[in-house]
């Protein structure tokens, strides 16, 4: 049975990051408002200093299957300093493709 790895995004990941990126806009009926490109992704996470850090969730087959590893499932988050309360991480996105839902994998 195939397995599910949590790891840090890469930059070959974008276009399947944007891919799910319109998955959710259109599920919440705003795809309007996505003014995103894969190549801004590009630009500002994997640049010299990011805007922005990204994890993926992909299902790897076992050993011997011919598939490649496919990303199901993304989380978008970012750092933020407050003179109050010191370092903060938001969690702007997380998103896992429908069918990988409740099954463990997402």
């Amino acid at each position: 049975m195939a397995s599910t790895r949590i790891r840090e995004a890469r930059e070959r990941d974008c276009g399947e990051i944007m891919r799910m990126i319109r998955e959710l806009a259109e599920y919440e009926k705003l795809s309007h408002q996505v003014k995103i490109s894969e190549e801004a992704l590009r630009a500002d996470g994997f640049g010299e200093n990011p805007f922005f850090h990204c994890l993926v969730a992909e299902i790897v087959p076992d050993p011997g299957e011919l598939q490649a590893p496919r990303v199901v499932g993304y989380g978008l988050y970012y750092f933020s300093y407050s003179t109050w309360n010191g370092r903060n991480v938001y969690l702007e996105d997380i998103y896992v493709m429908p069918q990988y839902r409740g099954t463990g994998r997402g």
